[in-house]
């Protein structure tokens, strides 16, 4: 008893994992996105686009993701419609940091080799 006892403290005690919060229809439209773009052979660049949107949602909650790719894509946009985000408050700096999230993701996971 004195066991069970002692074992419910400890993993009651143990720091919680962070649970990221990306649905896994995210998760699989950026591995099936990634992987169009991959050159690499495809059950190859599954598993490197997985582990670069597993790299993704250990950094930024989903939240978080959505709101820089948003800023990010709609920057490319001509005309008007783009301009509403150019104009937006760093909004140059939110697409910058996407972009650095990204690459740094494919790197770690070796996606541009």
């Amino acid at each position: 008893m004195r066991m069970r006892y002692a074992l419910l403290l400890i993993l009651c005690s143990a720091p919680i994992a962070h649970a990221n919060d990306f649905p896994t229809r995210a998760r699989v439209e950026f591995v099936l996105d990634c992987m169009r773009s991959s050159k690499a052979p495809p059950q190859e660049s599954m598993y490197k686009c997985s582990c670069a949107i597993d790299e993704i949602a250990s950094k930024v909650n989903y939240a978080t993701w959505v709101d820089l790719a948003t800023v990010a894509n709609a920057i490319t946009i001509a005309g008007e419609r783009g301009g509403v985000m150019r104009d937006v408050k760093d909004g140059r700096k939110i697409a910058a940091s996407y972009r650095e999230l990204q690459a740094a993701a494919k790197k770690h996971c070796f996606l541009n080799e």
